[in-house]
């Protein structure tokens, strides 16, 4: 069980905004389970809430309850507390057809959807209410964001200290990851580990660390990240050992460059989707294909809104937080991909991870 160090006032306020959000879309009564809204709404990353007009509940394990007491009930914690039997779905779905009204719920599958409509039988709205309202961070998030990203860019440092000729990408993985923990990260990065690839295995996108030795004269792709008090940061660097080829260092030096000309373009009001089409052509102009999204949202989760990819309608916002990451990947040579951090302001673009 984790729970967020978060000030109430912060919680009532999200909570707040989520209902002004609820009456626009005309929705009366919102169920919410997805991990990351948990965390952003009640500060754990347990149990299942419904918020209406009147009433916001947070369904919890026995086990758990004592916990979220303890810090937050003499706090004026803005959430009623209950305790669910054995399936908190039955629990939920009981307390649901009480509620003669239009239901948000999130992003789910249809099976799910049907389930539900079968059980509750009054209308259900998808809604992206906690998503979109998430893109748009506190002083208090800032703040959180900006503490993981000092976490990620001493790991960052550590790796250009230990990436070297005969080192195994395991071995230096590791002494990269603890530098990350032990300056204040509660996971290993992205939870499963940091991206490490050298030589030809830097054209695979998303390759992890392997046995295998780093070569001078190659590149090295370092894909990272940290967690503090459950906020991300990411970024990459490609990072030559020795003398690269001629190939290689102008590849090197356009993504470098087409990294920094991105995050100059970006303005309050731009479509995501213009920028990943710059980026797209100005690789598709040097004869090559952009294989990922140009960037995503950075929060409570390491990929969350707004994307920066493709038929992405979203217009960039005062305050959001995403990665721009472009890269090329050569299959069996070798790929190249700078990637940071980026806050949004209105009167300057503060890259976070630099």
């Amino acid at each position: 069980m984790f729970i967020m160090t978060v000030p109430i006032s912060e919680l009532k306020s999200r909570l707040s905004n989520i209902r002004k959000d609820m009456s626009k879309e005309g929705i009366d009564s919102l169920l919410i389970s997805g991990k990351g809204n948990i965390i952003y709404l009640t500060g754990g990353e347990d149990g299942v809430v419904v918020i209406t007009t009147e009433h916001a509940i947070l369904w919890l394990k026995d086990i758990y309850i004592k916990h979220y007491e303890e810090l937050y009930l003499h706090k004026n914690y803005p959430f009623e507390i209950r305790e669910y039997g054995n399936d908190v779905t039955n629990d939920v779905i009981e307390y649901l057809k009480c509620l003669k009204n239009r239901i948000g719920v999130e992003n789910i599958t249809i099976n799910s959807y049907e389930k539900l409509l079968a059980k509750i039988k009054n209308k259900l709205i998808i809604s992206n209410i906690v998503e979109f309202r998430r893109m748009i961070k506190s002083d208090f998030e800032i703040d959180m964001l900006k503490k993981s990203a000092e976490i990620a860019k001493k790991g960052m440092c550590k790796a250009y200290e230990v990436i070297r000729d005969g080192i195994s990408e395991a071995e230096a993985a590791a002494e990269i990851e603890s530098t990350i923990r032990k300056h204040g990260s509660e996971t290993p990065p992205f939870g499963s580990g940091i991206l490490l690839a050298s030589g030809s295995s830097t054209a695979d996108i998303h390759a992890k660390p392997t046995q295998n030795k780093i070569k001078n004269n190659s590149l090295v792709i370092v894909d990272l990240g940290a967690r503090y008090n459950h906020y991300f940061s990411d970024m990459t660097r490609s990072i030559p050992v020795g003398n690269i080829g001629k190939k290689e260092r102008d590849t090197f030096e356009f993504i470098k460059s087409l990294e920094e000309e991105t995050i100059e373009r970006l303005e309050i009001g731009i479509r995501a989707e213009d920028i990943h089409e710059f980026v797209k052509n100005e690789i598709n102009k040097r004869g090559y294909k952009f294989y990922h999204s140009t960037g995503h949202g950075v929060g409570l989760e390491i990929h969350e809104l707004p994307n920066i990819a493709s038929e992405s309608d979203i217009h960039l916002k005062d305050r959001m937080v995403f990665t721009i990451e472009p890269g090329i990947y050569i299959p069996k040579r070798f790929g190249v991909r700078f990637e940071d951090t980026v806050l949004l302001r209105k009167n300057k673009i503060e890259i976070i991870t630099r």
